[in-house]
């Protein structure tokens, strides 16, 4: 148990390996999906939607012209559940070096919820997603026997491949948090030195003093 448990903390660690514009774009859509959950938590019946909290974050940074967002809410008013459906199984597509499908799957639930409503969006995509896996892990049984040259269904695998999905979708709304809280906290972290190796590149090895430049 305690090895599942340090599994899911390598995978919320894993949530900021990736590419710095996608660490910006996970802010806003963190950002976006932790004012829009709390908000439901907080007040649910005069909790703003998934459109009004990305309206009023635009306004509080000096966008007024925010009536795009009701054409939006009107192009997507009547594909509510498919949204959901379709963002349950980006979440399910959502692996360790491809991290963007997690965070369109947010996008896609919360604009279907603009028609279905914040627990009834957030309970399709996750049963979307659920189901999808369920699938792939009863189909993995009848293929469970031996790997051979071609690409197959392990349940092992798609267990393991479930959880990461589950697993970094899951932390995208707390991205946010723990960006700000990590960047506050680490000038103040010391960490423990790293040993040279007696030999780098091409065979040579370091003078008396070592490599002035501990790691490339």
């Amino acid at each position: 148990m305690r090895a599942h448990w340090w599994e899911v903390i390598r995978l919320c660690s894993v949530a900021g390996s990736r590419p710095h514009w996608q660490r910006l774009a996970a802010f806003v859509v963190s950002v976006w999906t932790l004012w829009w959950i709390v908000g439901q938590f907080l007040a649910p019946e005069s909790a703003p939607s998934a459109v009004e909290v990305w309206r009023g974050l635009l306004e509080r940074v000096g966008v007024f012209d925010t009536a795009w967002s009701d054409r939006v809410v009107r192009a997507w008013e009547s594909a509510g559940a498919l949204l959901a459906v379709f963002g349950g199984l980006l979440w399910a597509a959502t692996t360790e070096r491809g991290q963007v499908p997690a965070l369109l799957g947010w996008i896609a639930v919360m604009l279907g919820s603009q028609r279905l409503g914040y627990q009834p969006s957030v309970v399709i995509a996750v049963t979307t997603m659920v189901g999808f896996v369920l699938v792939l892990w009863a189909v993995s049984l009848a293929n469970s026997r031996f790997v051979d040259r071609y690409p197959r269904l392990l349940p092992g695998d798609v267990f393991r491949a479930g959880v990461t999905a589950a697993t970094l979708s899951a932390v995208v709304p707390l991205y946010a948090p723990a960006a700000v809280v990590f960047r506050l906290f680490h000038p103040y972290l010391t960490r423990t030195p790293r040993i040279l190796p007696t030999e780098y590149e091409g065979g040579q090895t370091p003078a008396v003093g070592g490599w002035s430049r501990v790691s490339r």
